[in-house]
């Protein structure tokens, strides 16, 4: 983690970790795709360049697809292991209003994922479109709120809106990730700034 002026924000790495694991279930898919749709291909022919031509042709994508999931899930891991420990140092708020966004997670599935499962991948044009989509995506989505937006992270952490009372007594917005499930008004929790409004927020230990 580093600091930027008075926020602490997320790297590169652990931006491109969230992002990886937010479209695993897309990656793990395509792969399955891919090979049921070569299977035809899955035999042993040799270690020649005929046969490497192949294999990246056929299943390349889903080899390098499968590398960067196992590489995003070790990632997220430690990132929000990190963050656990990091959290301790973050500032004591009193809720003021607060509201369960879960329900983006549907949404970024029906928008950001479910349209690429129509496409083959048999060819390198349908390949290299679909990294550079990927890419663009990749670059919307480190700029913006859907860091945290991640269907994987949603079946241990919940996302809310909340507007918040520091303990200067200023009122703010922000859009916090917890292991909490529910937060309720009034309650007084602990937020460790990982962006431009957003948090990581733990219930403040007595």
């Amino acid at each position: 983690m580093k600091k930027q002026s008075s926020n602490n924000k997320l790297h590169g790495i652990a931006q491109f970790v969230l992002f990886v694991t937010s479209y695993s279930p897309l990656f793990i898919l395509i792969c399955l795709k891919q090979v049921y749709g070569n299977r035809d291909f899955i035999y042993w022919g040799g270690f020649d360049l005929n046969s490497l031509t192949i294999f990246i042709q056929k299943f390349g994508l889903s080899f390098f697809l499968i590398l960067l999931s196992c590489f995003g899930f070790l990632g997220c891991f430690w990132l929000f292991k990190n963050l656990e420990k990091d959290s301790k140092n973050g500032e004591n708020v009193t809720i003021i209003d607060i509201n369960n966004r879960n329900s983006e997670s549907i949404g970024y599935i029906a928008t950001y994922i479910v349209p690429f499962l129509f496409q083959n991948f048999n060819d390198w044009y349908e390949i290299v479109a679909f990294l550079f989509l990927i890419a663009i995506i990749y670059r919307i989505y480190i700029n913006s709120n859907l860091l945290i937006v991640n269907p994987l992270l949603s079946f241990r952490y919940s996302i809310f809106e909340m507007e918040y009372e520091t303990q200067s007594g200023k009122r703010k917005r922000g859009l916090v990730i917890s292991k909490e499930k529910v937060l309720d008004e009034n309650e007084i929790i602990k937020i460790y700034s990982i962006g431009h409004k957003l948090y990581y927020a733990s219930l403040r230990k007595p």
